[in-house]
């Protein structure tokens, strides 16, 4: 539970669950050790297996936290994971343990990277470990950007009950890449909690005296996925031909340092402000007049859908998941993956205050009601049985 978007959508969950179902959930967790904002968790009951953690804690947070006598038994896991490899290491743990109870269903949230041979043991560790009547997968991310193939998926999910994408664009790669397995495949929605997204987003306003129209995007600054030098091209674009606005990027990363500095090279330090990461991000969403998502690649964007739960319109990058919430003139537009067509759209509704004034007015008026897709999505999920 270290921050995240898989971090923060099981979180949200789990409150939900407690507050509208009778379900008992029982917790297994390898790392104990949560961030600060995931520390409100005592209605849930964890499991923390004794060998395996000391092959995830961190060993900062090892020497800090674990009591003294434990040191040693955590430098000599890590040493023999270092030796034998971390995969193997967990892998021959895992097979040795077993749950005390049997469960009805049996959830493993997380998925390995095989592109970056990680394996992070919760389909193992649900497949060898656990008891249940039904065992369900969760997938996280794009097939193809977590290096998933035909062979790879009929090998890995092949002795699970059902398997879960975050979108249905998703779901239709995994459909198509392993037909074989579509009466098991679904798709539920990450949840997140828009009573208090929406309670946030009414703090303060961040653009105190606004007198042209604001863009936002909140995001991860990374590049390789998020491509933020989409954002400086398109700004760049906007200011040669005179369009006002200005355009907040909120958000920390690998990336956000030379992008700053590009962005003062290209004379964009007027209009175009990174404010780094905020703990608070949604007013500035919510008293934007667009949110621009200028992604690569996406499963299901956290941050689209928060925009649409507070009611402010959205530009966006194509891929799958995009079309599922964006109803094009209406509440947004989904464009080209390149800095010509954001810029092109953005130049439109920029210098067409009335369109721009009626998508906000949509967006407002048709705030997305994620509470109800959520449990609704999760008990035909879990109540549907695959032929």
């Amino acid at each position: 539970m270290k921050m995240g978007g898989i971090a923060g959508s099981l979180y949200n969950a789990l409150h939900l669950l407690k507050k509208e179902t009778d379900w008992q959930v029982d917790w297994v967790v390898f790392d104990p050790y949560f961030d600060e904002k995931f520390k409100n968790l005592e209605h849930i009951k964890f499991y923390v297996p004794f060998w395996l953690k000391f092959l995830y804690i961190r060993k900062k947070e090892a020497l800090k936290k674990l009591p003294w006598f434990q040191i040693p038994i955590f430098l000599s896991v890590k040493l023999l994971a270092k030796i034998i490899g971390i995969n193997r290491s967990r892998l021959f743990l895992i097979k040795r343990l077993r749950l005390p109870e049997h469960y009805d269903i049996a959830v493993s949230y997380s998925n390995d990277i095989p592109v970056h041979d990680v394996l992070t043991g919760t389909n193992d560790f649900v497949l060898h470990a656990v008891s249940a009547s039904q065992k369900i997968a969760w997938i996280h991310n794009d097939l193809d950007k977590l290096g998933f193939d035909r062979s790879y998926v009929l090998r890995r999910y092949a002795d699970f009950d059902k398997i879960v994408n975050v979108s249905e664009g998703c779901k239709q790669q995994l459909d198509e890449m392993a037909p074989e397995f579509k009466s098991k495949s679904y798709y539920v929605h990450n949840y997140i909690d828009a009573q208090t997204i929406n309670r946030k987003a009414d703090a303060f306003n961040p653009y105190q005296n606004k007198n042209t129209p604001v863009l936002v995007t909140v995001a991860r600054i990374d590049n390789q996925q998020k491509r933020i030098d989409r954002i400086l091209q398109a700004a760049q674009k906007l200011q040669e031909n005179k369009v006002a606005f200005k355009w907040y990027v909120v958000g920390d990363g690998k990336d956000l340092s030379s992008l700053k500095k590009q962005a003062e090279e290209a004379g964009l330090t007027g209009v175009l402000i990174f404010t780094g990461f905020q703990p608070n991000p949604y007013p500035y969403v919510k008293h934007a007049d667009l949110f621009v998502l200028t992604s690569d690649y996406e499963a299901q964007p956290l941050a689209l859908t928060e925009s649409f739960i507070i009611g402010t319109p959205v530009v966006t990058t194509d891929f799958p998941a995009a079309w599922e919430f964006v109803r094009t003139g209406q509440n947004g537009y989904v464009v080209d993956k390149d800095a010509n067509s954001i810029y092109q759209i953005l130049s439109d509704l920029l210098q067409n205050p009335e369109h721009l004034q009626n998508l906000k007015k949509n967006a407002r008026h048709n705030k997305l009601d994620i509470k109800s897709l959520y449990l609704s999505e999760l008990n035909h999920l879990f109540n549907d049985r695959p032929e």
